[in-house]
């Protein structure tokens, strides 16, 4: 069931901290798009089977509006996740991402206010049920302290759904980070680790009341000043696999990342 309580306690918080890091913005400078960059990424699953066997991320992030140390921020993406069903190397998911949200700088870090969009899709099947859903949040992200000198970013967030169709969540919390553990110059080796928490209401079809949702990766790194290109293996507990019906899947990957980002945080794509 939702929680009205819980949900106005979040809706509050947000707000709240909208507000205050707004308050402690200084509008001395303002630009138009300042920032505007692409991100991709490709990894194939083990064990592979006729619905997972490759999956791939394509996405952007674009700083629409700068003013002073708050800006206005656009993400959109889209992953889509092969297998075999009928020919050896074809579609079988697309999800669609969309973010929208603010940026303010506070100390080391930034508080974002968001609203983030997730549409799933089967593909080449008729579509019987809509299957997405709109989180309302908060997110703090920051580079880790300056005297451990390791590149790499710590970010929490928590929202509210503002729209579930047939999935019921009701309110997510998530916690993840990325550290450089060995560092020459721009390359380093580096672990990075992401932890989802959603509850939700139970369905014939999702028979479950919450999901948990976990990644683990290992890999090297190179850094440039605005992007940074990686070989990684990770390990995946992923909830929801399936679009009509609710299935964990646990598996590992092996892949590469494009990832281009202003400012320090944690390596990590929306997780629909």
């Amino acid at each position: 069931m939702r929680n009205p309580k819980l949900n106005r306690w979040l809706l509050g918080s947000a707000l709240g901290f909208s507000a205050a890091a707004a308050s402690a913005q200084a509008t001395d400078e303002t630009s138009f798009l300042p920032f505007m960059a692409p991100h991709l990424e490709a990894a194939r699953y083990s064990s592979a089977n006729a619905d997972f066997a490759w999956v791939g991320w394509i996405g952007a992030t674009a700083d629409l509006f700068q003013s002073g140390r708050g800006s206005l921020y656009f993400n959109p993406g889209v992953e889509t996740i092969l297998g075999n069903r009928v020919r050896s190397f074809e579609a079988v998911q697309a999800n669609y991402s969309l973010e929208l949200g603010m940026r303010f700088k506070v100390g080391r870090g930034r508080v974002s206010p968001f609203f983030h969009h997730v549409s799933r899709h089967v593909q080449d099947r008729d579509k019987f049920q809509a299957v997405d859903w709109n989180f309302l949040g908060v997110k703090y992200d920051s580079p880790w302290p300056e005297k451990w000198n390791r590149r790499g970013a710590f970010a929490a967030s928590a929202g509210i759904a503002t729209l579930a169709s047939a999935v019921g969540y009701n309110w997510e919390a998530r916690i993840s980070g990325d550290i450089d553990l060995v560092r020459k110059g721009d390359r380093a080796l580096f672990l990075l680790a992401d932890a989802r928490y959603v509850d939700a209401d139970a369905s014939p079809e999702f028979p479950r009341d919450q999901i948990t949702d976990l990644r683990a990766e290992a890999g090297f790194r190179r850094w440039a000043e605005t992007s940074q290109f990686a070989l990684f293996v990770a390990y995946e507990r992923r909830s929801d696999a399936l679009i009509p019906s609710a299935l964990v899947s646990r598996r590992a990957l092996f892949g590469f990342r494009i990832r281009a980002q202003r400012g320090s945080s944690p390596a990590i794509r929306p997780l629909p």
